[in-house]
């Protein structure tokens, strides 16, 4: 990495007005005299025209110039701002290129890399700039920020932090085992309580954002023919589902994402449920509760105009399947039959009834105003901290959070203190790691690989 200089596009690939190339390494020197004729001052725009290898000027524009180690790569970085010509962008590339051997086009996510390499950035900020460039909703893009501003490496370390002061006190009582240490063994449970309590509170943040970032699942299930479909098109305003009379129509799952207060919600119509022969159908039907296991909230409709007996036979049947932790909200349809008016109930058994019509539309406005309802209500509009959480550390702390209960246990059990210094240097390696402090090459491949070129 010291003798690479790497060149890299940082604007999308195609014509545009400005088209960006972005240089790191110690080659940058040489590169200026060579395309500038001189060596621009150090972090300030300057106008300049590009040369290429015989002289000519291929284009004109802004150059930015940042010397070591003041730069977001840690090395010396140079910045060429021209018109966003592919032909002069490549033109560019070809005559850099040619200037010196130790010099070459960078790797997905080279120069984020380099900025963690060079201690610029933490990992969980390096994985962040990538959320950040994919994030879909205002609300995403205010967590990935957080992160790369590095509030949820901040949690971390503090958490690193209280470990590492337990990891001391027992290592004190490994060195001095004549001391007496009853007040420590009391620490130590009181201790380990406290990093639990925080790891799990971390974890629970971790959880939002993750569920804030891939967005809410709310999922429209029922029998056949109850309208569910119709209700999909109408909250998602255009005709994506397919809608007839006929029994089945709805076979597969469609997804379709909206955004409300900046969170999406991810709107998925579903097959509906009845007794049938049809292969086809049958595999809809099972993908249907495969897909409502995973939901965080159940739209579950059926009929207006059915008999009071006929809707408490249904509905009391889907809420025995789902559960009584699921989040569910009864969806009375085809109101326009009866003549009833739209409206919105709540039962003294927690469920929320809404009556509405979604062939004239009535009381969809009420739907949609539940929804938002529902969106406030989350853990996205809380006090806490949201940043940026992906599998990878949800993983590694929900290890944690299991490991530490273990260590507990044997302690209150055995009190031995060399177990249990060993297992707490485990569970720092692990904080460690969604850091980067102790980070495998195959892990840095794995995440670096998902940048693109110019980042």
């Amino acid at each position: 990495m010291k003798n690479d200089t790497i060149i890299g596009q940082a604007t999308p690939y195609g014509r545009s007005g400005v088209g960006i190339l972005r240089i790191s390494g110690n080659q940058v020197k040489d590169i200026a005299y060579k395309i500038l004729g001189k060596l621009p001052p150090e972090r300030l725009a300057c106008y300049f025209s590009f040369y290429d290898y015989k002289g000519c000027v291929i284009d004109q524009g802004l150059v930015l110039r940042f010397v070591e180690p003041r730069s977001f790569t840690g090395e010396d970085v140079l910045e060429l701002q021209g018109h966003g010509n592919p032909i002069i962008l490549d033109l560019l590339i070809k005559t850099i290129l040619l200037i010196n051997k130790n010099i070459r086009i960078a790797n997905p996510g080279e120069f984020s890399e380099r900025a963690f390499l060079n201690n610029k950035i933490d990992l969980i900020q390096a994985e962040s700039i990538i959320k950040l460039i994919n994030a879909e909703n205002e609300c995403s893009i205010k967590s990935s920020l957080q992160s790369l501003k590095g509030v949820f490496s901040r949690e971390i370390k503090n958490l690193i932090n209280k470990v590492t002061d337990l990891r001391i006190m027992i290592e004190m009582v490994l060195n001095f085992p004549d001391e007496p240490y009853d007040m420590v063994i009391f620490d130590v449970s009181m201790k380990l309580n406290e990093i639990s309590q925080d790891v799990k509170r971390v974890y629970q943040i971790s959880t939002v954002s993750k569920k804030l970032y891939a967005g809410s699942k709310v999922v429209l299930s029922g029998p056949t023919n109850v309208g569910k479909s119709s209700i999909f098109n109408s909250l998602i305003n255009k005709n994506s589902a397919i809608v007839t009379n006929i029994h089945g129509t709805t076979r597969d799952l469609l997804h379709q994402s909206i955004s409300l207060y900046g969170i999406t919600l991810q709107i998925t119509d579903t097959a509906g449920f009845r007794s049938t022969k049809n292969i086809i159908e049958k595999i809809g039907i099972k993908k249907t509760w495969d897909y409502i296991d995973t939901a965080d909230h159940i739209f579950f409709v059926i009929e207006d105009n059915k008999s009071i007996y006929e809707k408490k036979f249904l509905i009391s049947n889907f809420l025995k399947k789902v559960g009584k932790k699921k989040s569910v909200t009864i969806l009375l349809n085809k109101s326009d039959i009866l003549k009833n008016k739209p409206v919105i109930k709540k039962y003294s058994n927690g469920r929320t009834y809404i009556i509405l019509s979604a062939k004239t539309g009535s009381g969809i406005c009420i739907l949609k105003n539940y929804l938002k309802s529902i969106i406030k209500k989350t853990d996205y509009f809380g006090s806490a901290p949201i940043f940026l959480a992906r599998r990878r550390h949800l993983n590694i702390l929900n290890h944690i959070i299991h490991d530490i209960a273990v260590i507990k246990k044997k302690w209150l059990t055995s009190n031995n203190i060399e177990c249990l210094a060993e297992d707490l240097k485990n569970i720092q390696n692990m904080l460690n790691e969604i850091t980067g402090v102790v980070t495998s090459q195959t892990i840095l491949n794995s995440i670096f690989k998902r940048f693109c070129i110019g980042k």
